[in-house]
């Protein structure tokens, strides 16, 4: 459902944040994608959205390049950024109905998921006062539901989970693995490392724009001598010279 070739995103500082990386997912998969900051995670996502243009490389989503095909790719695709960059001034309510129209969703089916929404995410109260008002944790509920308002085949998440409740964490978990159920192409940036291993089908890691790891979780768990992702992780930066945290040379 997924498939980047050779991809690669150098900025016009010539940093070059993606270095011809290569994968696919597959229908009803979950990726997890996980490095540091700056690893190019962010990069990778808005690319697959259609928000940055790339240096080189091929992109093929649902079947079509996203080079020829981006206005009919972005109706299949679902999308959560990091932070809201909404208008302080308008209300949730207001906002979804400027996706609906986008979407082309019917009234109707729109104030049906609009109400299963805040009544599983929890933010009814928040559905009719400005964002500027809004706690940043109802915030991203309302990205989520506006990201699934039109039932997306694909959906794309950039650390979804900030500032969300441990409830709204756990719903959230559940929600993706049934949506991958029924089909569903989830492409998952995070630094939970606990949740991205709970629930992925394939985890990849990437550092310095270059993927070091891309195995199906299945296979990896099947690798002698894995413990878990966290220290999977930490053994992969030890190879790519993580620094570690020396009480006694900050405060002796």
């Amino acid at each position: 459902m997924i498939s980047v070739k050779n991809l690669t995103k150098i900025y016009q500082d010539n940093t070059k944040a993606l270095d011809n990386i290569s994968f696919t997912i597959d229908k009803g998969e979950i990726c997890g994608y996980i490095g540091s900051n700056g690893a190019g995670k962010s990069t990778t996502v808005k690319i697959l959205c259609g928000i940055l243009n790339f240096t080189s490389g091929e992109i093929i989503i649902g079947g079509k390049s996203i080079s020829e095909n981006l206005v009919s790719i972005k109706e299949i695709v679902g999308y959560v950024p990091e932070t809201p960059n909404v208008f302080n001034s308008i209300t949730p309510n207001e906002y979804f109905e400027f996706i609906a129209k986008v979407r082309n969703i019917d009234s109707f089916i729109l104030k049906k998921r609009v109400e299963y929404f805040s009544e599983l995410f929890n933010f009814k109260d928040s559905i009719s006062i400005s964002f500027g008002k809004i706690s940043k944790g109802n915030k991203q509920k309302i990205l989520i539901t506006a990201a699934l308002l039109h039932n997306p085949e694909i959906i794309l998440l950039d650390e979804p989970l900030s500032g969300l409740d441990a409830t709204s964490i756990i719903i959230f978990q559940d929600m993706l693995t049934k949506l991958a159920d029924k089909g569903k192409t989830i492409f998952y940036c995070s630094h939970l490392l606990n949740m991205i291993e709970k629930i992925s089908t394939r985890i990849i890691i990437l550092e310095k724009g270059k993927i070091q790891l891309n195995k199906r979780t299945e296979e990896l768990k099947e690798d002698k001598g894995y413990t878990d992702l966290e220290n999977l992780y930490k053994s992969l930066k030890d190879e790519l010279d993580t620094k570690i945290f020396d009480y006694e040379k900050v405060y002796n």
